[in-house]
């Protein structure tokens, strides 16, 4: 079995080998965590190897993981690379003729499956013939069942397992598919090692820190910062029950370290702020002064300015107060949070940072196995994606892309060379298809993507995120995506807060059901429309909504208006509500006709 540190199952048994017996991962079970020690962890990756081995894999074989994230997940994925094969993750959400043309581009040979919905789905593709030749349930690769008296890895003979190096592939990620086909992008070990590696050094990852895993391990996000980065390190990850038991989750594992994306923060801190609303001795008012004068010190810091005893003070009350039982919702020992995927809101940022926990954000996509830059802890300027990871160069072409070269940029995408060519230019520079630019202290901030860009029917360039980052700040509102291409206006949809709207109906009598009665309800539309208006006072006048409608159902991954990291597919909502989009301009038209 190939040892050598420079591929991904390599770094993680050299980390076994040197802490055998601290916790490599960790299992929910009731109202506890089962620890697997790395030697255990290491055992049970062995004996997948060994019966994948024995299945007939060999080197160069594709293996797909279907499965939601479990700890068999990460030990199919480290033995499945120790025999030279080569990994696709599968979104356990994925459409079936999505999976079908997955499991077919990438010549598949075996599907691993993590449940018997999964197995079935995946026995029913084997059925139709092609590359597919058998279905293996995860469990059947599963943890050990007790710890053996020995205390390390079993030390498979290395003669019967290929020798493995930086340079094979390690693992072929297909693209969420929004406009067109799927694409596979080819990771080797090289590049995914050189981004643990830069991340490990910036953080300072060492064994006393982990990680609560609850993003789809089939997003390099996730895999790369919120495992591999943590076993490489001799770290901690812990699996959370699902994605609705985060907060008690975090509660129990008390991580060091939270690996996010921004729709799970936001609501993370509304659920924050309702226990510490609700709770003793700190009740709204008192909250609002706090962020107030916490805010203030924040801000009088950052500029280098000394802070007035009574603000010390009080600021050390209110922190004892207010911020200190967030800290307490968070676990406790939280010393950095890191947030990628998409743009975080400037302000959740910011209330994150005054309330004393360590805010970054990062910058990256999966052909950049992920990570480009990332914010540093202690010195990140909020509204930026923080300064490029060592070796690797970041610039912004003319036309305002943002162009990316180094060790962690991918092969190519696999089997559609004009589409790699488009992607990576003859000086190995990766066009990201991002806006951004640098500020003057060298960090990147994305403004947009080129290709979501709205361009009004009067020639101006809208980005729409900002404007649903704003939207989406109002406690009455969930979720906003706004239109307006060759269009005149902007227009939004927006999915209300349904919570949030029942309290505001209670408090007028006015009857919550049905919701959709309740959604027009003129004072329902009135509040909403005052939150638009809020919104709009910091837009230039052709990024201001000018009309908008409420949708009772939010997007979602079950009807393809969300990716599995909660991101909206902006071209399938369009797609889903053509016909409201269309009557929102039909009325802004007929009003203009009067």
């Amino acid at each position: 079995m190939s040892n050598t540190e420079e591929t991904i199952h390599g770094a993680v048994f050299a980390a076994a080998r040197r802490h055998p017996e601290r916790t490599a991962l960790m299992v929910r079970s009731g109202e506890s965590y089962a620890r697997v020690s790395y030697a255990e962890f290491v055992r049970a990756v062995e004996a997948a190897a060994a019966h994948l081995r024995s299945i007939g894999l060999e080197r160069g074989d594709v293996v797909g993981i279907l499965s939601q994230n479990r700890p068999e997940w990460i030990v199919a994925d480290l033995a499945t690379l120790s025999l030279g094969c080569v990994v696709v993750p599968v979104y356990p959400t994925v459409p079936r003729e999505q999976l079908r043309y997955i499991v077919a581009d990438s010549g598949m040979r075996v599907l691993l499956a993590g449940d018997a919905h999964l197995l079935a789905v995946a026995e029913s593709l084997a059925h139709e013939g092609g590359s597919l030749e058998a279905v293996v349930p995860l469990s059947a690769l599963g943890m050990p069942d007790a710890p053996r008296a020995d205390a390390g890895p079993s030390g498979a003979a290395p003669d019967r397992l290929p020798n493995v190096g930086p340079s094979d592939v390690a693992t072929i990620v297909y693209t969420s598919g929004t406009t067109g086909e799927p694409k596979g992008a080819v990771l080797t070990h090289a590049n995914i090692v050189s981004n643990v590696r830069a991340l490990i050094r910036r953080y300072g990852i060492t064994p006393d820190d982990s990680a609560l895993s609850y993003l789809p391990l089939a997003h390099m996000f996730e895999r790369t910062c919120g495992h591999y980065v943590f076993l490489f390190a001799g770290g901690t990850v812990a699996y959370a029950q699902w994605l609705a038991t985060v907060a008690d989750d975090i509660r129990l594992v008390r991580p060091t370290v939270l690996i996010a994306v921004p729709r799970v923060l936001e609501r993370a801190y509304e659920v924050a702020l309702a226990k510490v609303e609700g709770g003793p001795g700190a009740g709204r008012g008192v909250v609002r002064r706090a962020f107030a004068l916490l805010n203030e010190r924040a801000n009088r810091r950052y500029r280098g300015e000394r802070l007035p005893p009574w603000l010390a003070l009080r600021c050390g009350v209110y922190d004892a107060l207010v911020a200190s039982k967030f800290r307490k919702v968070a676990g406790g020992r939280l010393r950095l949070i890191v947030s990628g995927g998409a743009p975080l809101d400037r302000r959740i940022g910011k209330i994150l940072h005054v309330l004393g926990l360590t805010i970054v954000e990062g910058y990256g996509l999966t052909e950049t196995s992920p990570v480009v830059c990332c914010g540093e802890a202690g010195a990140h300027r909020l509204g930026t994606v923080g300064r490029p990871l060592q070796g690797v160069e970041v610039r912004i072409a003319a036309d305002g892309e943002i162009l990316v070269r180094g060790p962690n940029v991918m092969k190519g995408y696999l089997g559609k060379p004009e589409e790699t060519s488009r992607a990576l230019d003859p000086d190995g520079w990766f066009h990201t298809g991002d806006l951004g630019e640098f500020d003057d202290r060298g960090n990147l901030i994305v403004t947009g993507r080129s290709k979501e860009i709205i361009v009004t029917s009067y020639g101006k360039n809208v980005a729409p995120a900002p404007i649903e980052q704003r939207l989406a700040r109002s406690p009455y509102v969930s979720q906003a995506v706004v239109f307006g291409d060759s269009r005149k206006s902007i227009v939004a949809l927006i999915v209300p807060d349904r919570a949030a709207l029942a309290r505001f109906a209670e408090e007028r009598g006015i009857a919550a059901e049905p919701y959709e009665a309740l959604l027009a309800h003129p004072q329902i539309r009135a509040i909403i429309g005052e939150e638009v208006l809020t919104a709009n006072a910091e837009a230039a006048p052709y990024e201001r909504v000018v009309a908008f409608e409420l949708l009772a159902r939010p997007f979602s991954e079950g009807d393809g208006t969300l990716t599995p990291t909660l991101k909206v597919r902006r071209k399938a909502v369009e797609r889903t509500c053509t016909d409201l989009i269309q009557a929102l301009y039909d009325r802004l038209e007929g009003r203009h006709a009067h």
